[in-house]
């Protein structure tokens, strides 16, 4: 064999050496913010929702806690309870923020 043949050969198996020993060494990745400011993580959980009667933000009344997933808070909460007829919010505790995110029937959310 060629002395550069030998160098290739060696500088291959280096180079596989190197790139297995490298995905071998894959860290957990924290949960990624979307752009409408939930993480992936809570996005896809039932998370704990109170549902108020008007904004919580300018005394809205409680009307229960139920398990909803936190996309869906504010129209779950429309829809099971009959006295809201749509101006209902659902807010949960968003613990990558330490707040309150609140959601509307049309899905906008807002801190509380």
């Amino acid at each position: 064999m060629k002395p550069t043949a030998v160098k290739m050969l060696l500088l291959g198996l280096l180079l596989l050496g190197v790139s297995l020993a490298a995905a071998q060494d894959q860290l957990p990745q924290l949960p990624t913010k979307t752009p409408d400011g939930i993480t992936e993580s809570t996005r896809d959980q039932n998370v704990s929702v109170t549902c108020y009667k008007g904004n919580p933000n300018t005394g809205g009344s409680t009307l229960g806690s139920i398990q909803a997933m936190a996309t869906m808070a504010g129209s779950t909460c429309n829809s099971l309870y009959y006295d809201c007829q749509g101006s209902c919010y659902g807010c949960y505790s968003d613990f990558d923020m330490s707040e309150d995110v609140c959601v509307d029937s049309a899905g906008r959310r807002f801190l509380r």
